[in-house]
């Protein structure tokens, strides 16, 4: 896949580029272009799957090209990036079929998930295309499939989906075809130990479940229909056509149905009121927003309206307490983790509100500090820290302390990688000194790993790390060191010296101390002879 970024400044293209693993979304190319005119020409050559773009740049400006990309390149998805709060450009965002609209400064969670959505919807459209070419009367013999992708598109994509009011009105047998709509949504985060357990083996049986549940709800009102959203994980979204004035009545049947037969609770939030098909998308990332800002501490609230602007939260930032965590981190004592998290643990323990949004923001503060601790020590980074996990307890709501427990882990796992690496900075000292004492024996890299019982591969490439010097250097320089305390020595010849210094050919010892000192073993006797 190809990507393009367009931005008339320069460091905002490099900062997407930075911020995007590339080759985990399966894009093999990004291009850049400083202008919607630059950009026109390469969209037209390149056919780039996802496009980038800023709304406010010079020749042509983000909404005439939006209005273009429409026209002339309608299998790209645009997702914009821009520093303008501003309803109009969102409104023409959605109108030529934008998939998002992102504020700088940028997100990197929110650029990730932006482009997924895209990603996602293009391979659905894609794989639609696909089928519409060769199997396109299949589509009618996998009616879930073909309303699972309809309905994603018409979420993600509503600039796509021209007569979907129309295709609802006849795939539903509604009167007439509905001209608004709002989304819900059914967050499957937090989970309960009891519904891991019980769906270990995959959670397709869980979703199975709940959109039984869900839709035998929506469609004996005939007033919506629930279907997981392609490209987005652990959600079951709910569409409600019409005014929908019985969304909310509706959901609370459905939670007392998955009570019932879950044995658990999940949260709902809910989107505002939308146009069909144009602006559903902004309803569901109202619901979304009403999810990620909810207040996990308050066990009884299940059902969430999108409220505007997040709400503040009165709990601390981890980087306030950084300093006291990177101490005990890096002193290689993972016993003494605990204690430095400690007064943060405490001031979360008396928060009042903590949304999911917050807690993200805080695990992303907690990979970005253990990155940094890491790499001050210089150790190999071992792979990306683990996903954000919503702990819950048996009956579903949010557990502070077993998600504190995980942060715990986290943190002690740098830790004990900063206790290895000491243990290793021991080992590697200790071989140095080995090396100083029988420097004038046959020593080598196996020589050395069978007396510490290390492989040959850990010790070069720890003691490259701990000495900067591999061993072969290491080795030579101290036996030319040695030389030339020798060489003081007139009583003896340079064949001894070279034999004492574990060289045992005389020609190869007079390279070798060349290369080292700039002089033969015999001019530098001689510099010593006149110094003294």
């Amino acid at each position: 896949m190809k990507a393009l970024i367009i931005d008339d400044e320069k460091h905002v293209r490099e900062a997407v580029k930075l911020l995007v693993d590339w080759e985990a979304h399966g894009i093999g190319t990004v291009l850049e272009a400083s202008d919607g005119a630059a950009a026109t020409a390469t969209i037209v050559k390149e056919k780039p799957e996802i496009i980038f773009t800023d709304m406010m740049m010079p020749n042509m400006g983000g909404v005439e090209l939006l209005a273009w990309t429409a026209r002339h390149a309608p299998e790209s998805k645009v997702i914009v990036i821009s520093g303008h709060d501003d309803f109009e450009f969102v409104r023409q965002t959605l109108k030529h079929g934008g998939i998002d609209y992102i504020l700088k400064p940028i997100d990197p969670a929110q650029l990730a998930t932006a482009l997924g959505g895209a990603i996602a919807s293009w391979q659905a459209d894609e794989e639609a295309r696909r089928r519409d070419q060769h199997h396109g009367s299949q589509i009618h013999q996998l009616k879930p499939v073909y309303l699972e992708q309809f309905l994603s598109t018409l979420v993600t994509d509503p600039g796509a989906s021209s007569g979907a009011a129309e295709t609802l009105r006849q795939e539903f047998g509604l009167p007439a075809a509905p001209a608004r709509g709002r989304i819900a949504l059914l967050s499957l985060e937090p989970a309960s130990d009891a519904i891991r357990h019980k769906f270990a083996a995959g959670w397709d049986l869980l979703y199975f479940a709940l959109l039984n549940i869900c839709n035998e709800f929506l469609r004996e009102r005939r007033i919506g229909y629930a279907f997981r959203c392609r490209g987005s994980e652990g959600e079951i979204a709910l569409l409600f056509w019409g005014a929908a004035e019985e969304a909310a009545d509706v959901l609370a049947e459905i939670d007392a149905a998955i009570r019932r037969t879950l044995k658990t609770r999940f949260a709902f939030g809910i989107g505002g009121d939308a146009a069909l098909p144009g602006e559903l998308g902004v309803s569901y990332r109202q619901a979304r927003a009403a999810l990620a800002r909810r207040n996990l501490l308050d066990g009884a609230a299940w059902c969430h309206r999108y409220a505007g602007a997040a709400a503040r939260s009165d709990a601390p930032l981890f980087n306030d307490y950084e300093e006291r965590v990177r101490y005990a981190v890096q002193s290689g004592q993972p016993e003494q983790v605990g204690a430095a998290l400690a007064p943060w643990f405490d001031a979360l323990d008396a928060a009042e509100w903590i949304s999911p949004e917050q807690l993200q923001l805080w695990w992303q503060e907690i990979a970005v500090a253990r990155s940094v601790w890491l790499r001050e020590r210089k150790l190999e980074r071992d792979g990306e820290a683990a996903a954000l996990l919503l702990p819950a307890d048996e009956k579903g709501a949010f557990d502070l302390a077993a998600w504190q427990q995980l942060v715990l882990d986290e943190v002690r796992e740098a830790a004990l990688a900063c206790s290895d690496e000491r243990q290793a900075h021991s080992s590697i000292h200790d071989i140095a000194k080995y090396i100083e004492q029988f420097a004038h024996e046959d020593i080598s890299l196996q020589t050395i790993a069978s007396r510490f019982y290390l492989s040959r591969e850990y010790i070069s490439r720890k003691f490259k790390q701990v000495m900067n010097e591999n061993v072969s250097d290491y080795v030579t320089r101290i036996r030319i060191e040695r030389a030339k305390a020798l060489l003081a020595s007139p009583q003896l010849r340079i064949s001894q010296v070279s034999e004492k210094c574990g060289f045992q050919d005389e020609k190869y010892f007079s390279k070798v101390f060349k290369k080292q000192t700039g002089c033969s073993p015999g001019e530098y006797r001689k510099q010593i002879q006149l110094r003294g």
